[in-house]
């Protein structure tokens, strides 16, 4: 009986690992690998969620009928404040996604609007994020937390008196938060693609630095940045 069991156990591991292997396949072949899932870190806004891929020789990003180029880069490199070097070299992923973020945020604007009459393209922006934060709001709880864990700098006044423009501070804060999580998520409602060859050339570069090594490394790190601040 102990061969019988041995040779069902061995039967049924075969057949889990069976399946596994080709649920694996089957993920392999439609998942689309982002920017952030090979190269965590990499991104800090727009393109987290961007598609890595084959692009022309050229194209560093497209979306639809947007397109950045290497040459659309090099400009917006030399047109960089305070950079140069190698630190300009480490920065060329940061200066592509800051430089696409405001076009795929007026594709999106623009598509979730539909005929914008004669707005500006700057309108069009602000009332699509107006109404990306139109559902945020602000607690009373909420304020008078705010309140008791300021009270060292709030005492003087009380919190009747303060309690609009807390709501407000609040308000403000909230809604950043909510637009800075909707640009990081914009690869998750537009086709965004980067170039895969590229992305793989810049991580090694804008990853080394002590603050992205120190937040790598999964130890308690003290950064301290030096320059001009305001």
């Amino acid at each position: 009986m102990n061969w019988l069991r041995r040779l069902a156990w061995a039967g049924l591991a075969f057949f889990s690992f069976a399946l596994a292997v080709t649920a694996a396949g089957e993920r392999g072949a439609d998942a689309v690998e982002t920017v952030e899932a090979r190269h965590p870190g990499l991104a800090s806004g727009a393109l987290a969620f961007a598609r890595l891929a084959e692009l022309p020789k050229g194209v560093l990003l497209r979306c639809g009928k947007l397109e950045l180029t290497t040459r659309d880069l090099e400009k917006a490199l030399r047109e960089a404040p305070g950079l140069a070097g190698e630190e300009l070299k480490r920065s060329a992923f940061l200066v592509l996604e800051s430089e696409a973020a405001s076009q795929l945020l007026a594709l999106a604007a623009k598509a979730a609007a539909g005929d914008t009459g004669e707005k500006t393209e700057r309108q069009v922006v602000e009332d699509y994020f107006d109404g990306v934060t139109a559902k945020v709001r602000v607690a009373d709880g909420e304020i008078a937390t705010f309140y008791e864990e300021n009270a060292e700098f709030l005492r003087e006044s009380t919190l009747d008196a303060l309690k609009e423009p807390i709501r407000q501070h609040l308000l403000e804060q909230k809604k950043e938060q909510v637009v800075r999580e909707h640009i990081r998520t914009l690869g998750q409602r537009l086709k965004i693609e980067v170039s895969s060859a590229w992305a793989d050339e810049q991580a090694p570069l804008a990853l080394d630095n002590p603050a992205d090594k120190a937040r790598r490394s999964g130890k308690p790190s003290l950064v301290v940045f030096t320059g001009p601040c305001g």
